[in-house]
């Protein structure tokens, strides 16, 4: 596979990663709300689908990461080849 088509669509987390962080915090208010009103187990529900929610962004950072560490290399690369470093 060729250095210039490796990474065709380059994962961007920038705002999907805000609207993760923000549901993240909203059902972790929900759950707090539910847990003092005594509805225990809909609250560790909430809880739960925010972990999953946070697992996922997690993972979704880890591919991004790899991605930008292995353009940059590509870039660096292709720099020197060209003699602009």
């Amino acid at each position: 596979m060729s250095e210039g088509k490796r990474y065709k669509h380059k994962l961007n987390m920038l705002e999907p990663g805000s609207i993760m962080l923000k549901w993240i915090g909203i059902l972790i208010l929900i759950g707090l709300v539910l847990y003092v009103f005594s509805f225990r187990m809909v609250a560790f529900g909430a809880w739960i689908l925010s972990g999953i929610i946070f697992v996922v962004l997690l993972i979704l950072l880890t591919i991004e990461g790899h991605q930008d560490k292995v353009m940059n290399e590509i870039g660096i690369r292709e720099n020197e080849k060209n003699g602009e470093l």
